[in-house]
């Protein structure tokens, strides 16, 4: 279980994903959440940096699609076509069956596809069922449901070892450990 908690990535926010360093590892399609990755927590928009990220995710040949748990399919809706993207809306994340639709959408398989969040228990969990590389971002807002706020409490100590485990990584002594990835390859990822 701890393995499909594990996020192949960790980056402060959506807007530090290295476009490049996705394209390289094949990626092509990427799949984001919508609140506190993009947009505050219930926003009608995505926030200025995401916004210009997206445009060059999007200038680079990448497909994208929002995938949110979020209950209101008209906002969305708004987000997702003010972007100029894909969407699957009221998505019971973190079941497999909305990354698949947005694979779809995006006519990509898991293997060429990226998902960003910043919740472990929903985004990193579903999109690493399906072995999709999976990226955790810090949420963009402090403002969250009260739910978000209790599974942030089982989140933090994961967080912390996963940061400590990426700092670890970054010193030059010793060879960096590599683990199987969800989809079976070889890739850093953060120790559970």
């Amino acid at each position: 279980m701890r393995a499909r908690l594990r996020p192949a990535l960790l980056a402060e926010a959506v807007w530090k994903v290295d476009l490049q360093a996705l394209w390289a590892r094949g990626i092509r399609g990427i799949i984001l959440d919508l609140d506190n990755t993009i947009a505050h927590w219930r926003g009608d928009e995505a926030v200025p940096e995401a916004r210009v990220w997206i445009e060059a995710a999007q200038g680079r040949g990448f497909r994208l699609c929002l995938v949110s748990n979020a209950s209101s399919a008209r906002r969305l809706r708004r987000v997702a076509e003010d972007l100029e993207i894909g969407q699957v809306g009221i998505a019971a994340k973190p079941f497999p069956a909305a990354f698949r639709r947005a694979m779809a959408v995006m006519g990509t398989t898991p293997a060429a596809t990226c998902a960003i969040g910043d919740q472990v228990f929903t985004d990193m969990l579903g999109a690493n069922w399906l072995g999709l590389t999976t990226i955790l971002v810090e949420p963009i807002s402090p403002r969250e449901s009260p739910h978000t706020r209790l599974v942030r409490l089982l989140e933090r100590p994961l967080r912390r070892r996963w940061c400590s485990w990426m700092a670890r990584e970054s010193r030059p002594e010793g060879p960096p450990r590599r683990m199987e990835s969800a989809a079976g390859d070889p890739q850093k990822t953060p120790r559970a």
